[in-house]
């Protein structure tokens, strides 16, 4: 039964994909049936209960000390038939995948594509994208994101006018006027993302563990590197979550046998002690569809072999008189310092990766794109390792990284070491909690072993029907922000090719205007 404090959550849900085959004398079914208050749903406290007191009438939604029951959520996602699962259990949000996951590096060079809506009026070429004229434009008939347009909102590199030779998109510095102000004082954006694939498009198997975590308080809080790599710039990156890596997860460079060979591959654990680090569950648009990606930032407490600003564009006029210290020039290959002592410079690879050894059996190509900017039409040899708001000039390096895909994180953005959280009085919301018991003297010894020697115990006492415990604090219980409505129309369920990113058919290049 579904009672209704619970109905919005519960009429959210969809069934995961558990095998509905199980055999019958395991008696094992799919215990959630798309409730993620599954672990209740055998309960319904009768009005004649003694327990209505402290769990109302019907399905409880919350504990003995008031504190209310928190949604259980479990989901996957895959990519080349490698699976990540991702958990939700008291607000405690873990994603574990394989161990050491290919990264690629990527860079955000201060700017957003806006892609021309279906059947809007667009700019001519040469328009200037800072005049007025141009401002209306602008705002109504291009976006970063055309959700209602599916795969066809998004336009190749080659399709830079449309049929009407209109500008079928535009790139505007994160200070253009369109964005309101809204990122004039940010950072200079001069760190790269490592990054890779984490789902397919449209992610249908954790859907709703996604949706629900960055509904959380936790979401869309992006640190000092994530910054400065422009994972907030909520046109790019629709919804981010930092993630923390468990114990024994880590990252790995390839050293390789001695600099500059890429076949004898050797990769070594990353001191994060001397390395600052971040690490990401972002949602992107790729292809106009909506994927999962990880993003590691780093950045080297004693050099600045990470930092970049490209010298040239309306991004770089817009900061380049702010007083900033900014690197002009790329370092091919950054240098991570490593947990066994010393330094190496990260080796990248001519492949797509090692976890690829044959892409090119379903036409995926399989060798590192050695470039960034956008993917475009790969595995022809034009395109690039991500983005078209990317510099072409910071390679991928691709593999040169690694990742343990094993993380976790707090949804209600606070830490369980916190000697306030958690206390058994937050539910009632005041510091005094009343006990009620059973009177009586309690702890009396009886086993002969104490009786015939006298031995009494110390701590026996007589306790009242009603005792009083003062707690040191009252904070609020912890709790959970009701997640949007997942929009399911158009969602994809994935093909039987679970390759990173779409395989561009070269019939798709017909009919292009340039």
């Amino acid at each position: 039964m579904k009672i209704k404090s619970l109905a919005h959550l519960i009429t959210l849900s969809i069934p995961l994909a558990f095998s509905a085959s199980i055999q019958a004398d395991q008696n094992l079914t799919d215990l959630t049936q798309g409730d993620p208050f599954f672990y209740t749903s055998d309960q319904y406290i009768k009005a004649d209960s003694p327990q209505r007191e402290l769990l109302g009438i019907g399905r409880p939604n919350k504990t003995h000390s008031q504190i209310p029951h928190l949604p259980v959520y479990f989901g996957y996602m895959n990519t080349n038939s490698t699976y990540r699962f991702v958990n939700i259990v008291e607000q405690v949000f873990t994603m574990i995948g394989e161990g050491k996951h290919g990264l690629w590096r990527v860079q955000e060079n201060g700017t957003v594509r806006e892609y021309l809506k279906a059947g809007a009026k667009g700019l001519a070429p040469g328009a200037d994208l800072t005049a007025k004229a141009s401002q209306n434009i602008i705002a109504e008939n291009y976006s970063s994101f055309l959700p209602n347009e599916s795969w066809s909102g998004y336009k190749y590199p080659d399709q830079k006018l449309n049929e009407a030779g209109k500008l079928n998109f535009i790139d505007l510095p994160i200070t253009h006027q369109k964005y309101k102000g809204k990122y004039t004082k940010h950072q200079p954006v001069d760190l790269p993302s490592w990054y890779c694939t984490m789902s397919g498009n449209d992610y249908p198997y954790a859907q709703q563990s996604i949706n629900f975590a960055f509904a959380q308080k936790a979401s869309n809080q992006v640190g000092p590197l994530g910054q400065r790599a422009g994972l907030d710039i909520k046109e790019n990156y629709r919804n981010v979550l930092r993630i923390n890596p468990m114990e024994d997860a880590r990252t790995w460079v390839n050293v390789a046998n001695k600099q500059g060979d890429k076949i004898n591959v050797k990769w070594e654990a990353v001191d994060t002690q001397q390395t600052n680090a971040e690490y990401y569950l972002v949602e992107r648009p790729f292809f106009n569809k909506p994927y999962l990606f990880v993003m590691a930032v780093y950045d080297n407490k004693d050099n600045n072999d990470q930092h970049y600003i490209r010298p040239y564009g309306a991004y770089y006029d817009a900061i380049k008189n702010q007083g900033y210290d900014l690197k002009t020039t790329v370092t091919t290959q950054p240098r991570f310092h490593l947990e066994k002592g010393g330094e190496a410079k990260a080796v990248g690879l001519p492949v797509y990766g090692v976890h690829h050894p044959n892409r090119a059996i379903y036409g995926g190509g399989g060798a590192c794109p050695l470039k960034g900017g956008d993917w475009g039409r790969y595995p022809d040899t034009s395109g690039g390792s991500g983005w078209p708001t990317q510099y072409e000039e910071v390679t991928p390096l691709c593999d040169s990284v690694l990742l343990d895909i094993k993380f976790t994180t707090n949804l209600d953005g606070r830490d369980w070491n916190d000697p306030n959280k958690y206390l058994a009085n937050a539910g009632v919301g005041t510091k005094e909690v009343t006990y009620k018991v059973q009177p009586g003297t309690y702890g009396e010894f009886t086993d002969p072993y104490n009786t015939e020697r006298g031995v009494k115990n110390e701590q026996s006492e007589y306790v009242p029907k009603e005792l009083t415990i003062s707690f040191p604090t009252v904070n609020e219980p912890v709790s959970y922000e009701t997640p949007p409505n997942l929009d399911l129309t158009g969602m994809m369920i994935p093909s039987e090719s679970t390759s990173c990113r779409p395989i561009i058919e070269a019939s798709l290049k017909k009919g292009i205007t340039k």
